[in-house]
């Protein structure tokens, strides 16, 4: 239900812009968007919000922040998408696609890696729980991410999928 919360609670952010941000050119910030205090935003990005960004957080070059909630010291390297996701502090990305998704904290994911979040034939994303196969009532969602994880280079990642804390 993270993400649920999450859209609820993006409905109030209000345009902020913290102490010590830097942007450089050709950034393009559209809608509500909460920038935190000594984020940095390389050329050629876009942010649509509703979104938030946390302390110390870095969007690099080429990236693409849609609707979703990043955490205090978090990185976005060169031509990262992420897209109605959840993500918590601490997480590095360089060339990843992140959609629908849920990343505790304390997360990378290797050069490539990305999130599917929707199924080939269109329909409802189940995930299993306690043995048993739930549909979640979405047609996007991505992975649901437990804290202190890597992801290696190239990885696909299913819809649905989750992964727990503390795995490689």
């Amino acid at each position: 239900h993270v993400l649920d919360i999450m859209d609820e609670l993006l409905k109030d952010v209000q345009s902020h812009q913290g102490n010590n941000v830097t942007i450089k050119n050709n950034v393009t910030i559209e809608g509500n968007v909460w920038i935190g205090d000594n984020v940095k935003i390389f050329e050629n990005s876009k942010i649509t919000g509703p979104c938030f960004i946390g302390d110390n957080s870095i969007i690099g070059n080429n990236s693409m922040i849609r609707e979703s909630v990043l955490g205090d010291g978090c990185i976005t390297g060169f031509n990262t998408d992420i897209t109605r996701s959840y993500i918590g502090n601490n997480c590095w990305f360089h060339t990843n696609y992140v959609g629908d998704s849920v990343f505790e904290g304390n997360i990378s994911m290797g050069s490539g890696a990305k999130t599917a979040n929707l199924r080939l034939d269109e329909g409802d994303i189940f995930s299993v729980v306690k043995g048993k196969k739930l549909d979640t009532g979405r047609v996007k969602l991505g992975a649901m991410v437990g804290k202190d994880v890597r992801i290696g280079v190239n990885a696909s990642i299913m819809p649905g999928i989750k992964i727990g804390a503390h795995s490689f």
